[in-house]
């Protein structure tokens, strides 16, 4: 459902890119560990997601909490080790399981793994489900923080993007968000819509500064192949997005924020002091996370895999998994669909990436230490071209994306891809 988080590499940009590298953080004598829980089900499909969500399969519903809950227990041995700082429950749509079945779930992590005092719990969330006694019930059972998919503050352009609550909605479920006791809030938004005007996007943008969140993710549109919106546009019921508008919307953006008192940590997030997505952050510099339900990805133990994306399929390897370990004492996981080993190019080329989304960018320093090899020599060419080209800069030791390569970034990512392997 929301761009923000989940195991969630999350798309727009980071799609084809999984974290490497343990540099884990130590609490407690451990390193640190973030779970991320998938929750696939939503009321109806927004015309431009690309995540793994279904509508219409209510009747797999049931069945999907208790294989949740089992996986969270056929892995907790193996995290044994780890001290979890971050609980992230991704859609999907979140905000739809009921309290009883939230419960259950809250209650198997905490009985599972080695959970901080001081966790952050968020729970993506629609408007339109959002009620104040559900609210109420969340914040009781230690969600945190909340993550809404706002998208935009202007009725028509929720209804091209096929979303079904309406500005007004927002607005209640805001006000309820805040009577449940919830002070950390994400609030989602899409600028560079078809058809927009810049003045629209500033619209609605000042609308929600309104809320006063701690929290703001502001993503550009990408029309996604396989979405109802790829469609329209490739049948030319839509023109494509237009880019100028986007970069112009984008760099009004960044102005108003700060201004604001916002802080931008990472391309497409902004946050007031001390309220950066602590969750996220585990992508980004390469930390180790696991994740649970269908479709969901982890990088654990040197590995990154990922779970079979339909439901009904993974509820029936859960199943199997558990039977087969009760009948034998050990079975592999049946769940992941795939997984693979990095090698140290594509290490090294992921820590740059991630690392350059961060406003932080990549500690040279320490990226040598970590791989033998300096970031200068490893990927001289890219870096030469793209600070010739004003894209990237060295600053206190650490390499950076400059205000115009924010703009351009992805031409710099591609650039430090790994070569394929010859065939």
């Amino acid at each position: 459902m929301e761009p923000e988080g989940g195991g969630c590499y999350p798309r727009r940009m980071t799609s084809s890119i999984s974290p490497v590298g343990e540099q884990a953080r130590m609490a407690g004598g451990k390193p640190a560990l973030a779970l991320y829980l998938h929750i696939p089900f939503c009321s109806s499909k927004c015309g431009y997601c690309d995540f793994n969500s279904y509508e219409g399969l209510e009747h797999l519903v049931p069945e999907y909490t208790p294989a949740l809950i089992n996986e969270l227990r056929l892995w907790s041995p193996a995290a044994r080790a780890y001290h979890v700082d971050t609980v992230f429950f991704g859609g999907g749509t979140p905000s739809l399981t009921t309290l009883d079945d939230m419960s259950a779930i809250i209650a198997a992590v905490r009985d599972q793994y080695d959970i901080a005092t001081d966790a952050e719990w968020t729970l993506e969330a629609n408007p339109t489900e959002l009620t104040r006694d559900h609210l109420e019930g969340l914040r009781a059972l230690g969600i945190n923080r909340l993550s809404m998919g706002v998208q935009s503050m202007r009725q028509a352009e929720l209804e091209l993007l096929e979303r079904e609550h309406t500005p007004e909605r927002v607005v209640q479920a805001v006000q309820d968000a805040r009577a449940a006791g919830f002070d950390n809030m994400n609030l989602d938004l899409i600028f560079g819509l078809i058809g927009q005007r810049t003045e629209e996007w500033q619209e609605s943008l000042e609308r929600v500064l309104q809320f006063h969140p701690e929290h703001l993710s502001c993503y550009a549109l990408t029309v996604e192949p396989g979405t109802a919106l790829y469609y329209r546009v490739q049948k030319g019921q839509l023109p494509d997005p237009d880019p100028d508008v986007a970069a112009e919307e984008y760099e009004w953006t960044r102005e108003r924020l700060a201004h604001a008192g916002y802080q931008q940590y990472e391309i497409s997030n902004w946050a007031q002091p001390g309220r950066a997505c602590r969750h996220n952050l585990v992508y980004w510099r390469a930390e180790p996370y696991l994740g649970f339900g269908a479709g969901a990805h982890s990088f654990f133990a040197g590995q990154r895999f990922a779970n079979v994306d339909a439901p009904n399929r993974y509820e029936e390897a859960i199943a199997a998994t558990v039977e087969a370990r009760e009948t034998t004492g050990s079975a592999a996981m049946q769940q992941i669909a795939g997984g693979e080993t990095p090698d140290d190019a594509t290490q090294q080329a992921d820590t740059m990436i991630l690392g350059l989304r961060l406003m932080e960018g990549v500690d040279l320093d320490g990226f040598a230490a970590r791989f033998g090899v300096r970031a200068e020599r490893a990927f001289a060419d890219a870096i030469a071209k793209h600070t010739r080209l004003g894209l990237i800069e060295v600053v206190d030791g650490r390499l950076r994306l400059t205000s115009r390569g924010l703009l351009l970034s992805n031409e710099v990512f591609v650039d430090l891809l790994p070569d394929p392997p010859e065939e």
